[in-house]
This record gives C-alpha cells, sequence and structure tokens, in this order.
C-alpha cells in the first residue's frame, strides 16, 4: 500500500471519532485566546494518537504543538479553533482544527508505517478571529525548523488560491467639550460630530477607492445622554488591502479623514493601531498546484488549478505565515445558506455533509504534505517560488 493509501486509511479509520471532536469544539464556542476547551480536547486526541504533545505552547495558554515523525524535513499543518461573539463557529474554525489534527494523523502514520523518514508537527494556532495568534507563533519561533505549512478553511466555493486581504485594524478618539444640548450648545464641542464626519468622509472615500480596497467601522462610544454634548467618541475601524504598498496607502487616507473631521468640528482625535498587521497570502505556486491535483485525484474540482485567482476571502494571521515559509490555505465548499461570519454558517459548520467534504479536503492536504516531504524537487521548486516572490 502506498503511503497516501495509507494516509486516506488512517482518515477514514479516524472519521467517527474526529465527527465526535468537532462536534465538541462545535458546541463549546470560545473567542480569542480563551479556547480552553478547544485545546484540551484538541492535545487529548493528538496525544492519544501518539503525538508528543506540548500544551501552551509558545507563550500561549490556548496554543499548542503535536509532533510525530523523525529526522527529514518538518512540514507544519495548522489547527484554528477560535470562534465570533455571539454567532459561534461561523467560520467553521471546528472544520480547521479536525483538518489540522486529521492530516497529521494521516502524515505521520504513512511515514512511520512506510518506514519513511520526515516530522509532521501540527499547531495549535488560538485568536485567529482578531488576535493575531499565528504572528506570536511566529515570533516565539514556532516555525524555525519548518519548511513549510499548511491549513485548509471551509467557505463558498472550492479555491487553491483565494484572494487573502492584508489588514490593519485601529481605534480611533475624538475629544471635544461638553455642554448643555439646549442651553448652551455653542460652548460645547461635539465629538460625535467628529466621529459621525470622519465615518461619512471614508464612506465617501470608498467610492475613489480599489474594488479590492475594502474598509469597515464600528462605533463603540457615541455620548452618555441627548441633551449632553458628548466630549468623547470612540470607533474601530478595519482597513484591507490585497498588498502591503496599498493598504499603507489606504491607512493614510483613512487617518487624513480622522484629521480633516477633527479640525472641521474643534476637535482633537488620537488613533491607535493594532500592531498585529496580518498579511497577505503569499500562495506557494507549487505546493498549491500538487494540492489540486490530490484533490482532482479524490474528486473535487479545484476550479483554479490554472493558478488563476479566487475571490476575495477576508484576512487571516495565516498570510503572515506564509511570508515566513511557503505556504498553502485552500478553501473548500461545504454547503450553507449563506456565507462566513452569518448563523446560517455556524449551523453548516455542524453539519454531516460538512463533515465529509472536510474529511476529502484533508487528505488532498495530507497528500500534498506526503509529496513535500517525500520529493526533493517539490521542496526545491516550493522554497525557489517563495524566494522569488519575496525578492531573495
Amino acid at each position: 500500500m502506498s503511503l497516501w493509501d495509507l494516509a486516506s486509511q488512517t482518515i477514514d479509520a479516524a472519521s467517527e471519532s474526529l465527527r465526535a471532536l468537532s462536534l465538541d469544539i462545535h458546541s463549546h464556542p470560545e473567542e480569542n485566546y480563551e479556547e480552553e476547551h478547544a485545546h484540551q480536547a484538541l492535545t487529548t486526541w493528538l496525544a492519544d494518537s501518539g503525538f508528543d504533545v506540548t500544551r501552551s505552547a509558545y507563550g500561549m495558554d490556548t496554543a499548542f504543538a503535536a509532533t510525530r515523525g523523525s529526522g527529514g524535513p518538518t512540514i507544519a499543518v495548522l489547527c484554528e479553533y477560535d470562534a465570533l461573539p455571539g454567532i459561534g463557529h461561523a467560520c467553521g474554525h471546528n472544520l480547521i482544527a479536525i483538518s489540522g489534527a486529521a492530516a497529521g494523523l494521516g502524515v505521520a502514520e504513512a511515514l512511520e508505517r512506510g518506514g519513511v523518514e520526515g516530522t509532521i508537527r501540527v499547531l495549535g494556532s488560538p485568536a485567529e478571529e482578531g488576535g493575531g495568534g499565528k504572528i506570536r507563533l511566529i515570533d516565539e519561533g514556532a516555525f524555525e525548523e519548518v519548511g513549510a505549512a499548511m491549513m485548509i478553511h471551509p467557505g463558498t466555493g472550492d479555491l487553491l488560491y483565494p484572494l487573502v486581504l492584508a489588514i490593519d485594524t485601529c481605534m480611533v478618539e475624538f475629544r471635544g467639550k461638553n455642554a448643555h444640548a439646549a442651553g448652551a450648545p455653542w460652548e460645547g464641542r461635539n465629538a460625535l460630530d467628529a466621529l459621525v464626519l470622519a465615518y461619512q468622509a471614508i464612506a465617501l472615500m470608498r467610492q475613489q477607492s480599489h474594488p479590492t480596497v475594502r474598509i469597515h467601522g464600528k462605533i463603540h462610544h457615541g455620548g452618555d445622554k441627548p441633551n449632553i454634548i458628548p466630549d468623547y467618541a470612540q470607533a474601530e475601524f478595519y482597513v484591507r488591502a490585497p498588498q502591503e504598498g496599498r493598504l499603507n496607502e489606504m491607512v493614510k487616507r483613512v487617518e487624513e479623514c480622522f484629521a480633516g473631521a477633527a479640525q472641521a468640528t474643534g476637535c482633537e482625535w488620537s488613533i491607535t493601531w493594532s500592531g498585529q498587521r496580518y498579511s497577505n497570502m503569499a500562495n506557494n505556486g507549487p505546493l498549491a498546484d500538487r494540492f489540486g491535483r490530490r484533490w482532482l485525484d479524490l474528486g473535487v474540482h479545484a476550479i483554479d488549478l490554472d493558478g488563476g485567482k479566487g475571490g476575495s476571502f477576508g484576512s487571516t494571521d495565516m498570510g503572515n505565515v506564509s511570508h515566513v515559509v511557503p505556504s498553502i490555505h485552500p478553501m473548500y465548499n461545504i454547503p450553507h445558506k449563506s456565507g462566513n461570519h452569518t448563523p446560517e454558517f455556524t449551523e453548516a459548520a455542524a453539519s454531516e455533509a460538512g463533515h465529509q467534504l472536510t474529511m476529502t479536503a484533508t487528505k488532498a492536504m495530507a497528500h500534498a504534505a506526503l509529496d513535500w516531504l517525500t520529493d526533493p524537487d517539490l521542496r526545491d521548486r516550493a522554497q525557489a517560488d517563495f524566494d522569488a516572490s519575496h525578492g531573495n
């Protein structure tokens, strides 16, 4: 039996326990850096599956590293398991969690039973939904011994090259002066007016922005009572673009909207950027192509196997990983009534059909990982593509 058949056989044999693990995580949604239940469930499953598990790894209580194999090159597969506020696993991270664990197990069993050198590392990445867990993994050296990294993500289409946007986030604050809104409004400086003016300026700016740019804002504070002119207002904004250069340009333009609104209303303003910018996804061509071909072998039609770009997905800290080691982040379709980040997608992430499609995509990832581990030419081409895209 080939290594690839061994991996598929192992994943099929574990499917029932993986389904139970997925539903367990799905029924216990936890937000950024609070994924204690998911962390315990995943690390227990991996330890029971023969992995050498480090819990609370890399300085994060809910991160982990699980390793099997010896010698040879090392490849990482990543798990995500945080949820969204209010709507739970509306991005399907319960499925991403089991896909990383399953691919790791399939690759490990194939290597060991086939007598092949190589190391598989399953990395547990908390806080993808805005907490930058993978950025902290990078900073703590999680990828220093890793030659390539992979993960898959459920969504609304089968894509090898999803357009993953770089993102920066900020909190902006406006400060004015309180006054009685009826008795002496001329004595006040309305911080909410400044914020609303900035919000509208950004909305108008979108008309003259590139179609790939995305800007979204949410007002967190706009005053205390209608009859008090607010001296303080606060909002949060996300700014996204497909390349760092365009993102920098849009960040500058957004800040100019804030400055103009403050000047027009006589208020002061300040801004705090998150310091955890998510990079765009630098999809590795040779790895994505190999994943796609393995996916086709399993009966899935990869709609952009020729290297075309997929539709905009959003943003992820996997983009940061792709600028450190050759990486891929394919998307796969699961039956759904609406897109990611909706209650309908939460329901889809718990469906039997979603699980089965996850297992198929997981097999493709395991097969592509085995290709990379056993094929020096593929490793060389993946590294050359990475070096070329990063100017090395």
